[in-house]
């Protein structure tokens, strides 16, 4: 019976290596929905097709699908299985090869080596229709977008990556979606892309031009596909990321990972109303001696009270912090700085989470008056813009 069954094209049955197979099920593990409302959504869906085999999963609001080339297909099929247990099964597997295929049971099995594992199959092209013939595609996978050869924006990937981190620090931490605050403002302007993050307390932004930029102004707000991509994009060897607007969600392309995002609803800040455009107070450091200095301070204080005072002077900044019953932190350093003295107070968090995602050795602190919002130039067309605190309390 399994003979025959791995004749039919509907049976599915494949020869790959392992370590890729690997690789590919933990790029799309992130769009698994752990608290799957429907179980589709909790499983991964396997095609094989000609000389590849093609992994996919969504949550609904990320979907991700990467292609495994060179692989030895001896019949095309697919299959939806359970994604977590799926990764878990194939990184533990020991042997260099995997041969998977549906048994007579309808069931999604993999042979390495001495290791037998067999998965129950949520669906798959075993499955006859009511008519009776082997399905073609799922009738319960949510369908993803296939991306055509023309993207709308181009953008080097490492540039794209660099974006990513240099922003989705400063969004929302609340998790939850209704927020816009909780997704990055990804903006095509001009020639160029704009990214920004914010949580109502600071807020970073950061332009870059693209190689390539759709005619006319694209604004939307992405969720964590950014996060997916920005984990993993970096390890495929592309040197170009490519981007689509598709609607209600925007995907990306780079090598052979494809990740879609759900646009998110909802009015982001005017961030340009936000950003100083200047300060009287001008002051230039080095990073990472100011980050040193924030850090020793930032030991004195707690996450209820986590609050630095800055006092600059020509020349030097002293930063310090105190706890009642524990003690009081100091430290002092050079800085470029010739106007008035002032102090002015914030969360140590914020600043050291800022300078992390510096892009130089150097910054630039402007403030127009040490209750209002405080600029930071961390690289070129990079703002960084944090409220003051206004009390220890």
């Amino acid at each position: 019976m399994s003979e025959i069954l791995t004749k039919n094209a509907s049976a599915m049955k494949f020869l790959i290596d392992r370590p890729a197979f690997r690789d590919a099920l933990q790029r799309v593990e992130m769009a698994v929905d752990r608290k799957p409302t429907r179980p589709v959504l909790g499983g991964i869906l396997i095609r094989a097709e000609r000389d590849s085999v093609v992994v996919e999963a969504t949550d609904l609001e990320i979907a991700v699908r990467y292609r495994i080339e060179a692989v030895q297909v001896d019949a095309e099929g697919w299959a939806i299985v359970p994604g977590r247990e799926l990764v878990e099964v194939v990184r533990d597997l020991d042997a260099e090869t995997v041969s998977a295929f549906l048994n007579e049971q309808r069931q999604f099995e993999m042979e390495a080596g001495e290791d037998r594992c067999t998965l129950v199959t949520m669906e798959s092209s075993a499955d006859p229709d009511p008519g009776g013939a082997p399905r073609k595609k799922s009738q319960q996978f949510p369908e993803i977008p296939e991306l055509g050869a023309e993207p709308d924006v181009v953008l080097d990937k490492a540039t794209f990556l660099q974006m990513v981190a240099s922003t989705r620090f400063a969004v929302s931490r609340v998790h939850d979606s209704r927020f816009p605050t909780e997704g990055i403002l990804f903006e095509v302007k001009d020639g160029a892309v704009t990214m920004v993050g914010t949580d109502g307390r600071r807020l970073a932004c950061v332009r870059r031009p693209a190689q390539g930029a759709a005619s006319q102004q694209r604004s939307v707000l992405l969720p964590k596909v950014l996060d997916q991509i920005a984990r993993f994009g970096q390890e495929e060897p592309a040197t170009a990321l490519e981007a689509f607007f598709l609607g209600n969600q925007v995907g990306f392309r780079v090598g052979r990972l494809e990740s879609f995002g759900r646009v998110l609803e909802g009015e982001y800040p005017n961030y340009d109303s936000v950003i100083p455009k200047g300060g009287k107070h001008v002051l230039r450091a080095q990073r990472e001696q100011l980050s040193k200095k924030l850090r020793l301070a930032s030991h004195l204080t707690t996450d209820a009270a986590a609050v630095v005072r800055l006092q600059v002077a020509p020349d030097t900044m002293e930063i310090s912090a105190e706890h009642e019953g524990r003690g009081r932190a100091a430290a002092t350093l050079e800085v470029e700085y010739e106007g008035p003295g002032f102090t002015t107070l914030f969360n140590p968090i914020f600043l050291l989470e800022g300078l992390k995602a510096a892009h130089g050795e150097g910054v630039e602190l402007q403030m127009e008056d040490p209750a209002r919002p405080a600029r930071f130039r961390l690289g070129e067309d990079y703002t960084y813009v944090v409220m003051p605190l206004t009390t220890f309390a």
